[in-house]
């Protein structure tokens, strides 16, 4: 009876081994069912993540919380014993430590640090910021940093994958994935009447911190630099957004070559064409396409040519355009100087108006200042609630200086000890209130009219300083007319 079971038992055994699939049988089910290739895709997906991460850092901010972030931001909370601090994401473009991060992170900060992937901690200083498309490029002095290959988002499609990497939420290195959604999407996130905006729109998942970290295509190039979310709550709802790669690489570009954004401009208000265009302004335009010229301004490279207010435009050297973003992004892309060939519909009729392009004026006064402010030796930010609590600065001494409150004020945040303003006695934490006898306000207002102060000659600056009172320097003024 024993021998017989034992005989029973073995032959079940034999049974279910010949019933148990082989390895090559597991995957050829496997293949069958679609598993390998979702296994395919996570190993790209992780080959992404493990080259691309070392070269994304976490950018720090401390200064100003008066800051014009994005909509999509909720507020941010007090830090480290009541000083305020912001968070952001980075990418290293080179290994000498370039990093292309969202202006939006760094502005107005008092000071910016970079935590690297290896735990390193260093200070970064901004080397150009354009804000008409949230993009900054910053400097930390080291050599050797891993980086990430820029691509070109030119080429990019709806429906391709892309992964993100950042530091959402301050919870460290964090890797989501989706799909590009569309392509030249307008948001109005950025807040500037300039403003070019034509994000790349993904459903990988973005939270406040990964602004200015990569969006990769899944051979790990930067297509983008993540920069928004359309949201109702201040957190992810679906919609991420990013700056192109080519926008961003011509900003940077730009800083490298002459230190600031160089840009074309025409110098004309554009309005998309639908139906209801069509029919009010009489177009001979059997579909709505195009862009029409609404306006022209005066003493612009439009206005020195033969386009004409109701021209519609449907061309920019060959390439059709059909949003006024479309224009936009065309003529970013070409320095002052270049001609192009606008192909324009004119009553029933299409020609050509060819067209030098110029730059805006308003880009070169900010330019000439900022090169002035430099050559003075002193960096000046808005002046916070804290800091202005901190300096005794109150509504009061605001107000008394005409100034709107103490939170529209300047005050100097760093100083060459060589430079002229050192050397006339103006220090860290004065108070800026006036330059010849007009109020400053705000960092920006400060750049202007020092680009208006005449060279070769000293100008009056007015401060306040903390026990002191108001006090007055007078500095040269140098630099290109």
């Amino acid at each position: 009876m024993i021998t017989s079971l034992r005989t029973l038992l073995a032959a079940v055994s034999l049974a279910v081994v010949g019933f148990a699939p082989t390895q090559a049988q597991a995957q050829a089910q496997d293949e069958s069912n679609g598993v390998a290739r979702f296994e395919d895709l996570s190993r790209a997906f992780r080959a992404v993540y493990e080259s691309v991460a070392p070269a994304v850092v976490l950018v720090r901010t401390s200064g100003s919380m008066e800051q014009r972030l994005p909509r999509f931001h909720p507020p941010l909370d007090p830090q480290d014993g009541g000083e305020y601090s912001g968070i952001g994401s980075g990418v290293i473009v080179s290994p000498d430590g370039y990093i292309l991060s969202n202006h939006h992170v760094i502005q107005n900060a008092e000071s910016i640090e970079v935590i690297l992937h290896d735990r390193r901690r260093l200070v970064a200083h901004i080397v150009g910021v354009d804000s008409l498309i949230d993009i900054a490029l910053l400097k930390v002095d080291a050599d050797d940093l891993p980086t990430a290959q820029l691509g070109i988002s030119a080429d990019l499609q709806i429906g391709d994958w892309v992964l993100a990497i950042g530091f959402p939420l301050d919870m460290g290195s964090t890797l989501t994935h989706g799909i590009i959604s569309a392509l030249g999407r307008q948001a109005e996130v950025i807040r500037d009447v300039y403003r070019i905006e034509s994000f790349i729109q993904t459903n990988a998942v973005i939270n406040p911190g990964n602004s200015g970290g990569p969006l990769l295509d899944l051979r790990g190039r930067v297509i983008g630099i993540n920069t928004a979310i359309s949201t109702k709550t201040g957190y992810f709802m679906g919609y991420g957004l990013a700056v192109p790669i080519d926008l961003a690489h011509e900003a940077m570009d730009d800083f490298l070559q002459f230190g600031r954004v160089v840009r074309g401009y025409l110098g004309i208000k554009m309005v998309e064409v639908d139906a209801q265009l069509v029919s009010r302004e009489g177009l001979d335009l059997g579909v709505p396409r195009g862009v029409f010229v609404d306006s022209i301004s005066e003493n612009t490279p439009a206005a020195r040519s033969t386009l004409a207010r109701g021209d519609v435009l449907l061309a920019i050297d060959g390439q059709t355009v059909n949003e006024s973003n479309q224009v936009q992004m065309l003529i970013y892309g070409r320095d002052p100087g270049e001609s192009v060939v606008l192909r324009v519909l004119r009553n029933g009729e299409e020609l050509d108006v060819v067209v030098v392009l110029g730059e805006r004026e308003d880009d070169r006064v900010l330019a000439r200042g900022r090169r002035r402010v430099e050559q003075l030796g002193l960096t000046v930010a808005s002046l916070d609630a804290q800091r202005a609590t901190e300096l005794g600065f109150g509504v009061d001494v605001a107000r008394e200086l005409g100034l709107a409150n103490n939170q529209h004020a300047v005050v100097v945040v760093d100083i060459d000890p060589r430079g002229p303003a050192a050397l006339r006695g103006i220090h860290v934490d004065d108070i800026i209130t006036e330059i010849d006898r007009s109020t400053v306000e705000s960092p920006e207002e400060f750049v202007r009219f020092v680009s208006r102060l005449e060279v070769g000659e000293s100008a009056l600056f007015w401060f306040w300083r903390h026990e002191v009172g108001i006090d007055v320097r007078a500095l040269p003024i140098s630099g290109a007319r």
